[in-house]
Order: structure tokens, then C-alpha cells, then sequence
């Protein structure tokens, strides 16, 4: 719903701003204005909806107390809007001599965005009325840590470019085809062939980054194309399709060094490659959109001008060293990154110590191995968000695999205490850590049950040897052996067939270290 406030706030802007400028250049060359009485009337409507919509985006964006009403207002006015947008729409499908119909053929397109406007403000009450009055929407964000590269004001830059990219790109090539001669699609495949153009444009940058890595003797983990999700889980790669992502148009590829000592080249390689796909890829469709008229693919012109346009705003933009959200600190552009590489201190030690945490699962490094006077050094400058808590963990694995209990303890209330003031939204899988640490080792059953509901809040999606660990010491904490025994005995089972790498292989051990209190644990449940 906020990025639906954001767009549709610059839609409407669109609107007024662009019939101006023609008004404009109408007027320098005839002397007379475009602009009516009543135009000014319907532009001043359309620019108080405009900052309401805006005003709802940036609040619910920023997480401020006023979020929710903001909220609740646009999805009000969205919905008053809607109703007569779908009399507006019988009209069209039933009235046999609609004045909304042209040339005798139903418009699709406006049905589809008739019935769109009344449904997103259905979908936004349902989404914020149920909250509790005056509270934030969505927790603010961990605070920019110094030296990353990026600004508030270049994250806006990076953001306006791309709009403006977008816009004026496709307002060329919707030019050039009519002088040209090509066939102009459908509004509906329009829409549909900028969905699938983008989803292209990310599986070409994300393969730039991938091709790179794999060059470099490194091993992909993890290849992300909006709602196509392909991951490593237990040593096998597992496909999940997330709806819910369907518009998010974000991507990644998670490779891991085969070498933990990867040379810093390595990662500034791999950083340029996917803005180098994007823009290769482009220019190459630039020349096969040029190219289209009279040709087989004629009728494809469109998608290839829109693939263009996507792959070289995704190089230009992803060059500026900026921030993709204020909510996620991990979200950073590929410029960013290649920036924090180069220069050194905190962002570099993260980067690194990550790398080598992430060379665990391919190479026979456990987290006992683990450098950890650099991953408390690290983890000194990183003391929220989700970097942070991760720092923590890694840490606390790394105590636990050395038999240090009391500093594994110690590391994990660090992460619990940054968890709660600004890390909550971390995946379900993370969870699992929390949950077996605190039976195991804290011996304490009712923070490992809020643990196991904080994560099955999160609605996990893969059941395997993680989930199965901590469902077993849950099951052993709170006195029901039997049945820990019978998970235990399932997720032990696909814990032997792991690969043979280190962090597999710390997964072994710490279900040899729930054995022993189980083997202690009389067999009677109770």
C-alpha cells in the first residue's frame, strides 16, 4: 500500500503538470491557452489528491504516529472515488450506447483501472484500521551508520532519476514508434510487458553479478527475481514463488567465497557486474528496438524498448552510491557497496566478516574458526538493525562451537536486546537460533516459547533441519521428551545428509549437544 500511495501521488501530479507544459508551448506558438477555467478547477483537485497521497507514502515510509490516519484517509478518498468510477464501469459493459465506449469497442483498459482504484482503497482500510490507534505503522528504521557512502539527499536523487529515467524513456520510444510506423500495443499488454520487461532486466543484472562470482571460483547460494526465489536449504537448492513480491521488482544473487580470505578485487568485481549486464544488455536491446521494423520480432518492439530503458536506468541508477530504504540498512546499491569496499574501517570489516561467516557453508571453516576480535570490533560500530543482531549471532555460534556458554549467552542477549528496539523484521529462519540458544543454553522455557511464536508469526516457509532443531529443544524445555526425541530423531536424519561443510557440520554438533540433555531426560512425558 505505500508504494501504491507513492505512485499514484506522482500520477496524479503527472497529470496537471504535463498539460501545462503543452499548455505552454501551445500558447508560444499560437497565442492561445489550452487551460480553462474548469481545467484549473480539475488541477487543483488533482494536486490536493496528489500531496494526500504523497503525505500518506511519506508518513507510512517514515513510520511517524500519524501514519495510520494519513493512512486511512487516502484509502478513504480512493474508495469514495472508486464508486462512481464503477457506475462508470456498468456503464461501459452494459449500456448498449455508452458515450464511454469508442467506436463501438469497450475499453479495457479504463475498466481495469475503474475497478483498480475502489479495490486499493478496500485493501488499504483492511490494512489500517485494524491497528491500534496512534501507533506507528511500521517501526522506524536503524540509523544511517557513518561511512557508508550514502545521504538522504543522494537516496532522492537516485529515486527522482530513476522516476524521470522511466518517464522520459518510455515517452521516446512511445514517439519514436509512431514515427516509425510500429504497432502500438494494447493497454493491457502494455502493462504486462512492462512487468515482464523489468523481471528481465533483474534477472539480467542479477546473472551479471552470478557469472562473475562463478568466474571467480566463488558458489552461488542464492538467485532472487522478484517473486522467484531459488536457495540453497539444507545443501539443496529449493524454488519458492512469493506472491506477496510480485511488484517489489528487487533481486539478488548471494554467492560465497570458496577461499575465506577473498582478495577485495574479488568483491569489487563481482559488485560491477551486475550494473555492467544491465548496461551491455541494454545497449544491445537499444539496437534490436532500433532495428524492429519489418523485421520477425516486429511485434515485440515495444518489450525490447522497455527491457532498454529498465537495463540502463538499473546502470545508471545502481552506480550512485545510495540507499534503497531507510527501513532495510542492507539495501544498498551496487555503488555503495563498491564504495564501502575501497574504503576500509567499519563497512569493510562487515563486509568481511560476513564473507567469511557465508564461506562456511562450502568450505570446512566452522564458526569456532571465526575471527572473532574482528567480528567484535565490528560488531562495536553496528549496534542496531539487522547487521547488528547478525554480528551478535555470529559471535554467539562462534562461543557456543568453543564451548563458551556464558559469552554465547552473553552475545545472544545482545542480539535480543537489538532484535526488540530495531531488528524484528528478520526472516522466520533466524528465529530458530533464538529459540534453540534459549533452551538449551539459557535452560529457560518461557523466553524460548515467545521465540517459537515470533517466529510462527513470521510464517515460515521451510521445515527443515533448523526448524526441526528448535522444535525439538522446545519440546525438551518445556518437559515433553518423547515427542523431542521423535522431531529430534526426523531433523537428525536430514542433518547426517548435509553436505560435508563447516557450517553443516556446526549444525551436527548442536544436535549432538540437544542428544546429550535428551539421552539425561528420563523417557516419560509428562
Amino acid at each position: 500500500m505505500r508504494w501504491c500511495f507513492g505512485f499514484t501521488s506522482i500520477a496524479l501530479l503527472s497529470i496537471p503538470v504535463l498539460a501545462i507544459l503543452i499548455s505552454i508551448g501551445f500558447y508560444h506558438a499560437s497565442g492561445y491557452s489550452l487551460i480553462t477555467t474548469g481545467d484549473s478547477v480539475v488541477f487543483t483537485i488533482l494536486l490536493g489528491l496528489s500531496a494526500l497521497h504523497g503525505m500518506a507514502w511519506w508518513t507510512v515510509k517514515t513510520g511517524k504516529d500519524s501514519a495510520r490516519g494519513w493512512a486511512i484517509a487516502t484509502s478513504s478518498v480512493m474508495l469514495l472515488i472508486g464508486v462512481p468510477l464503477l457506475f462508470a464501469s456498468y456503464s461501459i459493459l452494459f449500456a448498449p450506447y455508452s458515450i464511454l465506449r469508442y467506436d463501438g469497442h469497450v475499453p479495457i483498459g479504463l475498466l481495469i483501472f475503474n475497478c483498480l482504484v475502489p479495490a486499493f482503497g478496500i485493501a488499504g482500510l483492511a490494512a489500517f484500521v485494524p491497528r491500534a490507534a496512534g501507533g506507528l505503522v511500521n517501526p522506524p528504521g536503524p540509523p544511517r551508520i557513518a561511512g557508508d557512502g550514502t545521504s538522504r539527499l543522494v537516496d532522492g536523487i537516485a529515486l527522482l532519476l530513476g522516476i524521470a529515467g522511466a518517464i522520459v524513456g518510455t515517452n521516446f520510444w512511445e514517439r519514436w514508434g509512431s514515427a516509425v510506423g510500429l504497432p502500438r500495443p494494447s493497454l493491457i499488454l502494455t502493462y504486462l510487458q512492462i512487468g515482464i520487461a523489468a523481471l528481465i532486466a533483474i534477472a539480467v543484472h542479477e546473472s551479471g553479478h552470478a557469472t562473475v562470482a562463478l568466474a571467480l571460483g566463488m558458489k552461488l547460494r542464492a538467485f532472487v527475481v522478484g517473486p522467484f526465489h531459488w536457495r540453497i536449504r539444507d545443501g539443496k537448492w529449493k524454488f519458492e514463488f512469493h506472491p506477496a513480491k510480485l511488484l517489489s521488482f528487487g533481486g539478488a544473487a548471494g554467492a560465497v567465497p570458496s577461499n575465506p580470505e577473498q582478495p577485495l578485487w574479488h568483491r569489487i568485481c563481482v559488485g560491477a557486474g551486475g550494473p555492467l549486464a544491465s548496461l551491455y544488455g541494454g545497449l544491445i536491446a537499444v539496437w534490436f528496438a532500433l532495428m524492429a521494423k519489418g523485421r520477425p520480432y516486429e511485434q515485440s518492439w515495444n518489450l525490447l524498448a522497455l527491457f532498454a530503458t529498465f537495463s540502463l536506468l538499473g546502470f545508471a541508477v545502481n552506480v550512485i552510491p545510495f540507499r534503497f530504504s531507510a527501513r532495510n540498512e542492507a539495501a544498498y546499491s551496487d555503488g555503495a557497496k563498491i564504495y564501502q569496499f575501497l574504503r576500509g574501517g567499519p563497512w569493510a570489516d562487515l563486509h568481511r566478516v560476513f564473507s567469511i561467516a557465508g564461506s562456511s557453508a562450502v568450505t570446512p571453516l566452522r564458526p569456532r574458526d571465526f575471527d572473532i576480535q574482528a567480528i567484535q570490533r565490528t560488531a562495536r560500530a553496528f549496534t542496531s538493525g539487522r547487521q547488528g543482531l547478525l554480528l551478535r549471532l555470529i559471535a554467539s555460534n562462534y562461543f557456543l562451537d568453543r564451548g563458551m556458554i556464558p559469552e554465547a549467552c552473553e552475545a545472544l542477549d545482545e542480539a535480543e536486546a537489538i532484535y526488540m528496539e530495531s531488528a524484528s523484521g528478520i526472516s522466520a529462519e533466524l528465529h530458530t537460533t533464538f529459540v534453540f540458544d534459549s533452551a538449551l543454553l539459557r535452560r529457560d522455557p518461557a523466553n524460548a516459547r515467545k521465540w517459537w511464536e515470533r517466529m510462527k508469526s513470521k510464517k515460515p516457509t521451510h521445515f527443515g533441519v533448523d526448524y526441526l532443531l528448535a522444535q525439538s529443544s522446545l519440546l525438551w524445555i518445556e518437559n515433553h521428551p518423547k515427542e523431542a526425541r521423535e522431531v529430534w530423531n526426523k531433523g537428525n536424519t536430514l542433518a547426517q545428509q548435509l553436505p560435508s561443510a563447516g557450517a553443516y557440520e556446526f549444525d551436527k554438533y548442536r544436535y549432538s549437544l540437544l542428544r546429550q540433555v535428551l539421552d539425561e531426560t528420563p523417557a516419560a512425558s509428562n
